[in-house]
């Protein structure tokens, strides 16, 4: 299987890879925005859909195509700026970045091939506070493009969103012992979730048979997997 991925610089990505990079069968292929990601094509999700096809044309056939990339509004220098200046990035990077991707990518797809993004297990019930607000904007969009894109797909390619919960990144690392508390008592198991497990999810997902559970969101927010 070959696998086209962006995003595994991140905590989530960075499992993803440890797990693959065990497998025979699997030949993970990185696109990266830095030079510094070891081995990876150079790619950045905010070209032109011209630029991201011309990055792209000699990658060869695909089985799958993996969206890990997204912008992180609640680090400096983000967090720092307006409402509107972070609304405006994640609309580049985490929207419109992956439609282009997935429109650049789609003519190297396989037949039968998987199409997986990730989402936010708040999108669709919301939570307090600016940042929620514009992150449940950004990923409630994915997951409506998702959605429209499994259909348009459905005898091609198969197509999931992942939607984790609190997950232990670099950011959740940087917070405070008091402030992970609070976040832990409000979710579902109590318990932070693990890059490692989502990483795991994604990873069975890519296993699932083509166009089985297309247009799924696999809610990863309790140490369960649950479709919807």
């Amino acid at each position: 299987m070959r696998i086209l991925a962006t995003g595994l610089s991140g905590g989530i990505g960075a499992a993803l890879q440890h797990r693959l990079a065990q497998r025979s069968d699997v030949e993970l292929i990185a696109l990266a925005r830095k030079p510094d990601h070891a081995g990876a094509r150079p790619f950045d999700v905010t070209w032109d859909i011209a630029r991201l096809a011309a990055a792209l044309k000699d990658v060869g056939q695909i089985d799958a195509l993996v969206l890990l990339h997204g912008a992180d509004i609640l680090s400096p220098p983000l967090c720092q700026q307006s409402y509107w200046d972070r609304l405006d990035v994640l609309y580049q990077v985490d929207v419109l970045g992956s439609i282009k991707t997935v429109k650049a990518a789609l003519e190297h797809l396989a037949p039968g091939g998987a199409i997986v993004v990730m989402g936010w297990d708040h999108a669709d019930t919301g939570a307090p506070g600016d940042a929620s607000e514009l992150y449940a904007t950004a990923k409630a969009a994915l997951v409506g493009f998702a959605k429209s894109l499994a259909t348009t797909l459905l005898d091609r390619a198969s197509v999931y969103v992942i939607a984790p919960g609190w997950v232990m990144t670099r950011w959740a690392q940087s917070l405070s012992a008091e402030q992970q508390e609070q976040i832990r008592a409000r979710t579902r198991a109590h318990r932070w979730q693990t890059p490692d497990e989502v990483a795991a999810v994604i990873e069975s997902v890519l296993q699932l048979p083509p166009s089985a559970l297309t247009g799924q969101v696999f809610y990863v927010n309790h140490g369960d997997v649950m479709p919807s």
